[in-house]
């Protein structure tokens, strides 16, 4: 009785195999939280901050929001793209789907889009708060900013949610 020969061609995709189903969640689940994060910060938060009675209490916590929001985001990106792009990678030939690749480039993209579109939006209401001080800003200035910030916002938010469906159908397609 011979013992059956096992060779890299049938050990490695049978080892693969955990890895890449292990993976696809993980970045699906991260890109779901990453998406919630964002939804939540554009929907309810700027929102409820244009509420506050001051323009300085509504300057400090957008201040803190957009910092937390960067602080929560990134490292969420930075996985859900690792992830994605790992299991594409481990996959085999024939299950290499486009779609890990267009989940894992969706939220790198909208992260760009935030630090180029976003980012000058908020430096320009730094900007207002330091020419005027803080007790002497405008607040419907102040409140106008705030808006076009959030508008421009949702294209975050589309840009994850997107890539979130189709993760989402994806890994459903693929059964894993």
């Amino acid at each position: 009785m011979s013992l059956p020969a096992y060779t890299a061609a049938t050990i490695i995709p049978s080892m693969c195999r955990p890895v890449v189903a292990a993976t696809k969640f993980i970045g699906v689940g991260s890109l779901g939280l990453l998406t919630g994060v964002s939804f939540g910060a554009s929907f309810a938060s700027i929102k409820s901050l244009l509420t506050l009675p001051s323009a300085p209490a509504a300057h400090r916590s957008f201040t803190h929001l957009t910092t937390t929001l960067t602080t929560l985001t990134t490292p969420l990106t930075y996985l859900t793209t690792f992830s994605l792009l790992t299991a594409y990678l481990f996959s085999p030939s024939h299950q290499k789907h486009p779609y890990l690749l267009f989940t894992a480039v969706l939220p790198v993209l909208s992260s760009g889009y935030a630090k180029f579109v976003l980012l000058p939006k908020e430096r320009r209401m730094e900007k207002l708060i330091e020419e005027n001080g803080e007790r002497g800003v405008n607040g419907e200035e102040l409140r106008d900013g705030m808006v076009e910030w959030e508008r421009a916002y949702w294209g975050v938010v589309v840009g994850r949610g997107v890539g979130f469906l189709m993760a989402v159908v994806g890994i459903w397609g693929d059964g894993a």
